[in-house]
């Protein structure tokens, strides 16, 4: 499960579906379906500003009347939102899908991989932030080395 959030589609990939998709807005009625194609890579991107792109169009199919894929779209916000470090709406996002399916292994199995994400995360800018502090130290502690001679 931890491979969804890491996984990345090629440039390519979301040209194609970029092409079509500018193709049916230019003609004035976009597909859910075509939207949805184009979100769900454009949240797979390496690029924060195309997953935040893939993350808004997923936003407005979930606040369009249809409810056919509403389940799918709450599933990729979360994952996008994830992608971004936003991991709280990511979770909020989980928490109402468990509520409506309590035993949805896929949602619980992301969530799962998005608490540990949040954990390394959290890891990774305590040891960043204890560098620093060491390091400030040391330059300190040379610092008044220094002035007593």
């Amino acid at each position: 499960m931890e491979d969804i959030l890491n996984e990345t589609c090629t440039s390519e990939d979301i040209k194609e579906f970029e092409q079509k998709y500018n193709k049916e807005l230019c003609q004035g009625n976009v597909s859910s379906k075509t939207q949805f194609e184009y979100a769900c890579f454009l949240v797979r991107s390496k690029y924060s500003a195309d997953i935040h792109k893939g993350v808004v169009l997923l936003e407005e199919l979930y606040k369009s009347p249809d409810e056919s894929g509403k389940r799918d779209y709450i599933y990729y916000l979360a994952i996008g939102n994830a992608r971004l470090k936003e991991y709280q709406v990511a979770l909020n996002y989980l928490r109402g899908l468990l509520r409506v399916e309590p035993g949805n292994r896929q949602v619980q199995e992301l969530e799962t991989t998005i608490k540990k994400k949040m954990e390394q995360d959290a890891l990774k800018g305590a040891a960043i932030a204890g560098g620093a502090v060491l390091g400030l130290g040391a330059l300190i502690g040379l610092g008044m080395a220094l002035s007593k001679k």
